[in-house]
């Protein structure tokens, strides 16, 4: 089954996902979507693609799917347009800035049987992948610790809409840490119970958080902390680093770089970084952009599901809750 992909947002997401669909066997890039048509007609020249400045336009050429990349508070209408032409739907993390535009999403995309994935390519990543292996294994026993570290950037190329608490629905966690909070998710295989949680802005006048700290229980009595930061000055290196402690092992990760695990077996040790010379940069959108290709073509679950995108965005919104109330939130009530 061929299938056509569309590009709504032709921003730093849209490009990627436009590299990784257009790596996977059968499916070709029909048409990238921007406001702004030099940035659209950027992203689509290397496939050959036409260029609309109006989406509306693009989806009115039946692609079979379309990832959509705009603005986390804009996700809704694409959303909506989308299922009732019967187009698949890659929405981009987070998927909404608030609980109930995030369940019409999942309400539209499934009264108009149309499949939705949320774009949480990080669990793509090899050394996610091997970490994930060995919980479901067995390999660390029952999970009970883990943790989450991350050090980014306001890249200065990055939108400035990312730094609009409207648009944005928040600032690092909206934007980045949401990652870490899902594969927290993915890889404690259960759901968050409570939180409590800070945040913090670093710049006068700031919209949106530069930073937070967050603890996580588990419904399977397992626990968590998650820290990250993003200032607007330099703060290299750029670290995303895991940790997952259980009764039997543990295992530390680092982005585009390394995975080890030690047990009562001994230590293992996996390069990761070669898979980014050896694939691309971006081989985890290749790899997601195919597992979702394989749930349409099979007629299956997607590997990332609308419920994965709910529980995030519900987790990432009940960490301002707790900061801004001091209080413990507890979830699923």
């Amino acid at each position: 089954m061929s299938l056509r992909v569309g590009i709504i947002g032709a921003g730093q997401a849209g490009e990627r996902q436009a590299i990784g669909f257009n790596s996977v066997e059968g499916v070709s890039i029909c048409g990238v979507a921007d406001l702004a048509a030099h940035r659209a007609q950027e992203v689509a020249e290397p496939f050959g693609a036409p260029v609309f400045t109006d989406w509306h336009a693009l989806l009115d050429a039946r692609p079979d799917i379309v990832a959509v990349c705009l603005p986390h508070n804009l996700h809704v209408a694409p959303a909506e347009a989308a299922a009732a032409r019967g187009i698949h739907v890659m929405m981009e993390k987070p998927i909404a800035t608030n609980m109930p535009d995030a369940r019409h999403i999942v309400d539209v995309c499934r009264a108009g049987n149309v499949k939705l994935t949320i774009s949480f390519v990080h669990r793509f990543r090899e050394e996610m992948q091997l970490v994930h292996g060995w919980l479901r294994n067995g390999d660390l026993g029952q999970p009970m610790l883990a943790r989450e570290t991350m050090n980014v950037q306001w890249e200065s190329h990055l939108p400035l809409w990312l730094k609009s608490k409207e648009a944005a629905g928040g600032g690092v966690l909206m934007y980045s840490a949401i990652h870490g909070i899902d594969r927290l998710r993915w890889l404690m295989d259960s759901e968050v119970s409570q939180v409590t949680a800070q945040t913090r802005i670093f710049e006068a006048g700031g919209e949106v958080e530069n930073a937070a700290a967050a603890l996580f229980t588990f419904a399977n009595g397992a626990m968590a902390t998650l820290t990250t930061s993003a200032p607007a000055y330099p703060a290299a290196p750029t670290i995303w680093e895991t940790e997952v402690f259980g009764t039997a092992g543990m295992a530390r990760a680092r982005t585009r770089a390394w995975a080890t695990m030690s047990n009562a077996d001994g230590p293992q040790h996996h390069d990761t970084e070669r898979w980014s010379h050896e694939l691309g940069a971006h081989y985890n959108f290749a790899r997601q952009a195919a597992a979702f290709v394989e749930a349409i073509r099979e007629n299956k679950e997607p590997a990332v599901t609308a419920q994965d995108g709910l529980a995030a965005l519900e987790i990432t919104l009940a960490i301002y809750a707790s900061s801004a109330t001091g209080e413990t939130i507890r979830l699923g009530q």
